[in-house]
Parts: C-alpha cells; structure tokens; sequence
C-alpha cells in the first residue's frame, strides 16, 4: 500500500484504505476499484491524498499507531460531542476518559511507537481528526517522557479536548476560506478561555487537564495567549499539546491553504524550538517521528521517484524507485538504502 497525491489518483486503482466523510462515516471501502464516480466524490470532499494498492506497492505495510476501530470510535465521538453541545452539554468524564484510555492502551501494545498518523483528513471533519490526532500525539511524547498511567490520562483528557472551546465561537469565522481579520483572529483566541471554562466545570476533569485548554497556545518566550505566561509558568501537559497542535495543523489541509509534508513541518518546529517551544518536548517528539513515513512517494536528487519502503533505527528511509529520471517507468525495481548512499538524497516528497 502506498499513498500518492490525489492529482495522480486514476480511473482503475485499487483503494488500500477506506475513505470517510463527515468525520466518522464510510464513504468508499478498502478495496474498491475507483471510477470517474468515485474521483469526483473524493474531491468535493477536499481529500488530497489516498492509498491504494497495487503491484509496486502490496507487499508494503503501512501501520496507523493505533487501530481503525479506535480512531474511528474517538472520531465520532468529538463530532457527536462538538456538534451536539448546545443542546446536551458536554458528556460525562467518564465517557471521555473511556475513549482516552482505549487510544492509550492501543497506543501501549503497538510493538515499536513509530508515528505513522494514517487517516485521510477533509475539510468538514478536519476539527475532529485534528483533535483525535493531537491526543495521539501527545500522548506518544508523555509516555517517552516516561509518565505514569493518571498523568498520560489527563494528558489524553486535555489534549483531546484542547480546542472544545470552538463551540462557542461562530462558525462563519471558524469556517472562514480567507485570512483572518486580527478582530476575527481576536475572537478565534477566545477559545482558549471559553474551553477552559467548559472543562474545569466537568466533575471528574482535571484542572491540569482543563489548563491544556487554556494555555496550549503559550510559547515558550511569553508571546502566546491568553495569558502571556514564561516557560516556567507553562504547565508541561500544555507544553506538550502546543508542539503536537502546530505539527498537526502544518500537515493538514485546510480551507484556506494547503499543507506540508512531515519534513518541512519539522523543520519548521526546529526553527521555532526554544524561542516558542520547549526543546526538551519537541526532541522527545522528533525520536518518534520520521521526516518521511512509509508509503510516502518521493522524488530522489537523481530525478528518480519511488516511495519509501522501510526505515533504520534512524529513520533514514529505504527506498523502492519505480521511474526514471526522464519519467519512464523502472522494471525490475531498484532498492536503495539512504544510509549507506552518500549520491542520492531525497529532495521532495508527496
């Protein structure tokens, strides 16, 4: 299985990996050979990239870092939380702590915690999704930080539910497919305080849970908001919350710009770290997170392009290349090991 650019996406693949809409609900299954219909589909959606799967590519296997079913499960359940809160409020804390904990044992029996976030984000579920992969991700970094098993849940706890406060923002400006005006962006802020408000007011949150949503657009210099607080005043859940955040929203599409891939956005995390972000955190995440994940198509120095297959301890990627500098196709195909090959480097990925 591979995942390649919806633009080469063709009448005649085979879907690896089934398509959602709305969040949670199945549009297209694994396995079905699309058709004009089907492409048509996927794009009003706003998708951008699939998986399929074929002769280059089947004996690849690319594994989420935690299960369908799971993902699936905490999908809807922000989308029924978040869509229905005006009318019933937020659920229990134990309902919430139930899908933190599935995600965390999922996240706990996987053999070796590689990030390989695998849902395929729309623009109308990307609030959701976001928030299940900022739990995700977050809680990878606690448990390298060697956290025990109450703290990674508050830390689940907030960081699942680091941006409730957005139902309480109008969804003209939340949905906007411009910039922001900075009066927009002022009222977009309030959600850091509207979140927390929500949370420390369900028995059984943490305040340590309820503070991620409060503080996680903090920085490390004090230019974050809402409060302006210095690193040591920063609790370490949030701190964990803001690098996961950024990652996420950076490779993510969204209404009104495009993404980028994992190795530009840690790069741009490299950049901000120490001035806005805690360097202790954002090395933690780094170990967990390869620039260029299995399945990934790549374009190699040489003009070549192929897809990653496999990486070292290091994560230096393996590479199987399947065309030629000049676009023709490469049979047999050609494995390379950027370890140990000093003349190719990869220069662009999809």
């Amino acid at each position: 299985m591979r995942k390649i650019n919806i633009s080469n996406c063709q009448t005649g693949m085979t879907l690896g990996k089934a398509v959602y809409y709305n969040g949670s609900s199945m549009l297209i299954d694994a396995g079905t050979v699309l058709t004009p219909s089907h492409l048509a589909q996927i794009a009003s959606l706003g998708i951008t990239e699939l998986y399929i799967q074929d002769n280059f590519s089947e004996d690849i296997v690319v594994k989420d870092v935690i299960r369908d079913i799971t993902r699936l499960e905490a999908i809807h359940f922000m989308k029924q939380t978040m869509e229905k809160y005006s009318f019933e409020g937020m659920p229990p804390s134990g309902n919430i702590i139930s899908i933190v904990d599935k995600i965390l044992n999922d996240i706990l029996d996987s053999e070796e915690i590689i990030v390989n976030l695998m849902d395929i984000k729309t623009f109308d579920g990307y609030t959701f999704s976001h928030s299940v992969n900022v739990c995700i991700l977050s809680l990878i970094i606690g448990i390298k930080l060697k956290l025990g098993q109450a703290e990674l849940q508050e830390l689940g706890v907030g960081a699942l539910l680091h941006d409730i406060g957005k139902v309480l923002i109008p969804t003209e400006i939340l949905n906007k497919k411009s910039y922001l005006s900075n009066d927009e962006f002022e009222v977009i802020k309030r959600h850091s305080k509207l979140g927390y408000d929500i949370l420390k007011n369900i028995p059984g949150i943490s305040d340590k849970s309820a503070l991620v949503a409060l503080n996680h657009h903090e920085r490390c210099d004090g230019k974050g908001y809402p409060m302006a607080l210095n690193k040591e005043e920063i609790h370490l859940y949030s701190k964990i919350v803001a690098v996961t955040d950024i990652f996420d929203a950076l490779t993510s599409d969204r209404i009104y710009r495009k993404k980028i891939g994992t190795f530009n956005a840690i790069n741009y995390l490299e950049s901000i770290n120490n001035m806005l972000l805690d360097s202790q955190i954002l090395g933690c995440f780094l170990n967990v997170i390869p620039p260029y994940p299995i399945g990934t198509e790549v374009t190699m120095s040489s003009g070549e392009k192929g897809i990653v297959i496999g990486l070292n301890k290091s994560h230096i990627p393996i590479v199987r290349l399947n065309i030629n500098s000049d676009g023709t196709s490469k049979y047999p195909y050609e494995e390379i090991n950027l370890e140990s090959c000093n003349n190719y480097f990869i220069v662009s990925s999809c």
